[in-house]
Order: C-alpha cells, then structure tokens, then sequence
C-alpha cells in the first residue's frame, strides 16, 4: 500500500518541469520477515572546496572517505560488517559514489553483503 502512494507522487505530472517517474528496484532482496532489523545511522564526512581548501595537500579519495565513515557507522551502532544484509549510501555526486562503492566493496565489506546506492 505505501508503495503504491508513493508511486502515485512520482507519476503525476508536475505544473512545471520533467515529470517524474518511478523505476523498479533491481536487488537481489528476499521476503520481509518481522525478525528483519533497520539501522539508520547518519554521518558526513568534511566538505571542501576542490584543490583550494582543508584537501589542497592531499585530496582524499572517495574510497578513504567512504572507508572512514562505514568504519565509524560500525563502531557506533556496535555491529560487525558480517552482520549486516546490506547497506545503501547516499552522496551527492553519483559518479564519485559509484566508484567508492566498487572500490570499498573489493577493499572492506564482506563477498556477500550488496552495496546499495
């Protein structure tokens, strides 16, 4: 039911602009079941100005700073990477998030858990 009115807020037609529209999900997910457990846990990490701010010496690169923030997710909700089904990241440049995610998947999470972004 929540589905289908949220779906109904992305298919009408805006007065102005594109319109939106839903797209189907593609994971690998199974049946909810009423032992499943949702962590929201919210971090950021530093925001600077490209090549001119506190990153001028060294940039860090999307890997560092997605490592640094999982990593700390973890300790904070006091949960090892093995227990987790997946985790799904939001970023604001989608190209820098998709490339952390690869490369953080291959570094640090376990084989079997998904990244979601």
């Amino acid at each position: 039911m929540q589905l289908q009115v949220v779906q109904g807020h992305l298919t009408d037609r805006p007065e102005s602009g594109p319109a939106l529209q839903a797209a189907p999900c593609f994971g690998n997910f199974r049946q909810a079941s009423a032992e499943d457990v949702v962590v929201v846990h919210g971090l950021r990490t530093a925001l600077g100005k490209a090549s001119r701010g506190v990153f001028k010496v060294r940039p860090p690169g999307v890997d560092e700073l997605l490592s640094a923030i999982l990593t700390a997710v973890l300790q904070d909700v006091k949960l090892r990477p093995e227990q987790l089904g997946d985790i799904s990241l939001g970023e604001c440049t989608t190209q820098a998030l998709r490339r952390g995610l690869r490369v953080f998947s291959s570094l640090q999470s376990p084989a079997s858990m998904p990244l979601v972004p």
